[in-house]
């Protein structure tokens, strides 16, 4: 009886993402700071803490420290290598990874993070304290450490884009991704990296966003529209995003017609910019002519990765090896 009251003691308690505004890697942080939950769990969150937290930018002489990071870069290495479902994307033919839209925002980050710690620009502290306050009055649960964490990265937008001269500026950035959001209904935080990806989403009124939206989801009534404008901003959010849904939907209907048993959906969610390289007609046809369209679709009923595994056979049959146009490169 002891041990089962014990057990049920350590029984981590259930967290809804929406308290921490579906920032996944906030969440992550929490639970791993609710301290040893056993000796499993010990050891992954030591791992995972020790690749991918502090340890790999550490900058210091210390010996113990140092140890550390050759562990941690070895050990993110190691992950790296492993064949897991979104890890192949970077290989798809692509100079910008697709698996995550932050890279751009979390080196902008680190830079406003440096230099309040620094303390060269008095003004900054201030910029960043009335930024985070227009966040915690916009969304009712926001939290604090949330609310400041998206406003250093607002006013890193506001610098790329050159709007940092006034408050005014850096106040009118703030807004426009708040309206960004609610457009995509995606969260203040990946409308912020986006920008970072592709700034001219701030000159796009979000009319434009919701019509290409509509656009996409009639051609692909299964995809997640949201994760098609976040995973390739690029492509949906400048000023040429009309254009380029026109493209897509185009090509979206010619490779349903050419896989015609296949969810075609999938592939479009997962890599919407495989639809804009110059010949993927030709692509479709050098693929075709290996498998038959019976094989693509009992392979596609049979594995749960068949879209992404699609989306890089597609990619290697292109002469251009899949390659996009000059302007995504």
């Amino acid at each position: 009886m002891g041990n089962e009251q014990t057990m049920s003691a350590k029984k981590r308690e259930q967290r809804d993402p929406a308290d921490f505004d579906y920032d996944y890697d906030r969440l992550r942080e929490h639970l791993m700071q609710e301290g040893n939950r056993g000796p499993i769990a010990f050891v992954l969150n030591f791992f995972a803490e020790n690749a991918f937290g502090d340890f790999v930018r550490e900058r210091t002489d210390s010996k113990k420290i140092g140890l550390m990071r050759i562990f941690a870069v070895s050990y993110r290495a190691f992950l790296e290598k492993l064949p897991y479902k979104r890890q192949q994307e970077k290989k798809a033919g692509q100079a910008k990874s697709r698996t995550t839209i932050r890279d751009e925002s979390d080196r902008r980050l680190e830079d406003i993070v440096s230099r309040i710690d620094s303390g060269r620009d008095a003004g900054l502290v201030g910029d960043v304290r009335r930024l985070k306050t227009f966040w915690l009055a916009s969304r009712e649960t926001m939290k604090d450490k949330y609310a400041e964490n998206l406003a250093m990265r607002t006013l890193s937008l506001a610098e790329m884009v050159g709007s940092s001269t006034t408050k005014e500026d850096q106040d009118e950035v703030c807004a426009r991704v708040n309206e960004i959001a609610k457009a995509l209904t995606c969260t203040p935080r990946e409308a912020v990296d986006a920008c970072h990806v592709e700034p001219e989403a701030l000159s796009t009124s979000s009319y434009q966003f919701v019509q290409r939206m509509n656009k996409l989801k009639i051609i692909a009534p299964r995809a997640n529209c949201c994760a098609m404008f976040l995973t390739a901003p690029r492509l949906f959010m400048g000023e040429k995003g009309d254009q380029n849904v026109a493209i897509v939907s185009q090509n979206a209907k010619i490779l349903k017609s050419s896989f015609p048993n296949v969810d075609v959906d999938a592939l479009i969610e997962h890599d919407p910019e495989l639809l804009i390289i110059t010949d993927l007609n030709e692509a479709i046809k050098e693929l075709l002519s290996l498998w038959s369209e019976e094989a693509f679709a009992l392979s596609d009923s049979d594995n749960d990765f068949f879209a992404e595994e699609l989306a890089v056979a597609l990619r290697a049959c292109s002469s251009q090896k899949g390659s996009l146009p000059e302007q995504f490169s």
